[in-house]
């Protein structure tokens, strides 16, 4: 079998004989050099809480070697598309990548190989092996006189979990991590309260959503609309797609580049008041011995379930945007709120919300009102009280 591009066999033999405990020991020195010679820089490469056994051997084998194949660092390649990857990357100034493993996980996640975790400002990054890793071979391998060698090429991981993705300016497809977004609390004692959470904001040209969950995709900077995945053209149905969720199909927006319906008020039909003609009450009065009413619990509002789910829509007309350091105000916004209920997902309408959230840093905070005005927004802060729940 001819060698793939990129294969890797920096561990190869030198494992082949070290005990159970030294193994991932050797494999992360090994996996340090070929970062090294990709990268030019020095990163350490740890692990923790790999089990023994199967998920050792897995982890010197094919774990480690995927930050070996070149072809996962083929982003830092120098060509004009990977640039601004390339000047991320050494803003991030990498330091340390630890390896770790995920034994079990919930069934939205089992087609998860690899998540990354990591928060802005750190030098670490961390890569979570989850159990599809394991059970799934793959299609990168190549053989040599011990059998078949596969790896994961990491390279979308790596870019996604640094955030390398962000682009400056307008932008036709945005997304990134936005904080202090006041959300219901699922554990908070009172019903229906709330707490500032990190949200997932994906801005697609006509309509931004939000997720609790990073969403796989890609920025896009401003001009031609990419094609869907499928090869179809971008288009509005293509936007609305989201994972299934059940009794539910994603309410259509307002799109900014439609005029509104116009407002056709029906002549007033109603019949005149009859006048009032009724005999004297003869009853004797009565009298309450009922105990007070007490106030009704509301009912506590909560997501769907699938935490892959949009959490809510905004839409583009009326909304108005600004930049302010690292804020980013929205406000004026009509907002679909999505929320369980009953075993199916509902949809509340909220209008002339404002919120006022915290972009990483001062150049991404202008990317989004740049990209929003681009798009029909007015660049002010229009009022309206202080952050609500969407």
């Amino acid at each position: 079998m001819d060698l793939l591009r990129g294969a890797a066999d920096a561990i190869g033999d030198a494992v082949g004989n070290v005990v159970s405990g030294g193994v991932l020991a050797v494999s992360a020195k090994l996996a340090e050099q070929e970062i090294k010679k990709n990268t030019g820089k020095d990163i350490t490469v740890d692990y923790e809480n790999v089990p023994d056994g199967e998920w050792t051997e897995w982890m010197s084998k094919t774990g480690m070697n995927s930050l070996c194949t070149d072809d996962t660092w083929a982003f830092l390649e120098q060509t004009s598309y990977n640039q601004r990857k390339i000047d991320n990357w050494d803003k991030r100034d990498l330091k340390k990548i630890i390896m770790t493993v995920k034994e079990s996980c919930d069934s939205d996640d089992r087609w998860i190989n690899c998540m990354p975790e990591w928060e802005m400002g750190s030098d670490t990054l961390k890569l979570v092996w989850y159990p599809h890793a394991l059970s799934w071979a793959g299609t990168a391998s190549w053989a040599d006189p011990t059998g078949y060698k596969r790896w994961w090429i990491l390279g979308d991981e790596i870019q996604f979990g640094l955030q390398l993705y962000q682009l400056p300016g307008r932008c036709f497809y945005k997304s990134d991590w936005l904080d202090g977004f006041e959300d219901y609390d699922p554990d908070s004692v009172i019903p229906n309260g709330t707490k500032k959470y990190n949200r997932w904001f994906q801005f697609r040209h006509w309509v931004m959503m939000w997720y609790s969950q990073p969403m796989w995709g890609y920025n896009w900077a401003w001009g031609k609309p990419p094609k869907n995945p499928d090869g179809t053209d971008f288009s509005l149905d293509s936007v609305l797609s989201c994972p299934s969720l059940p009794d539910f199909s994603m309410p259509r927006p307002r799109l900014p580049s439609l005029p509104d319906m116009p407002d056709i008020s029906m002549p007033d039909v109603s019949m005149p008041d009859m006048p009032s003609i009724s005999a004297p009450s003869l009853s004797a009065p009565s009298i309450n011995l009922s105990a007070p009413s007490l106030p009704s619990i509301p009912d506590r509002k909560k997501r769907s379930s699938n935490k892959w789910a949009a959490h809510g829509m905004i839409e583009l007309p009326d909304l108005c945007v600004l930049a302010d350091g690292k804020n980013v105000i929205f406000s004026n916004a009509n907002v679909k709120d999505f929320l369980e209920k009953d075993g199916y997902i509902d949809t509340e309408e909220k209008e002339r919300q404002r919120y006022v959230l915290f972009a990483t840093d001062e150049e991404q905070a202008k990317s989004w009102e740049e990209t929003l005005a681009a798009s029909g927004c007015e660049v002010k802060d229009a009022g309206g009280g202080c952050c609500v729940v969407a």
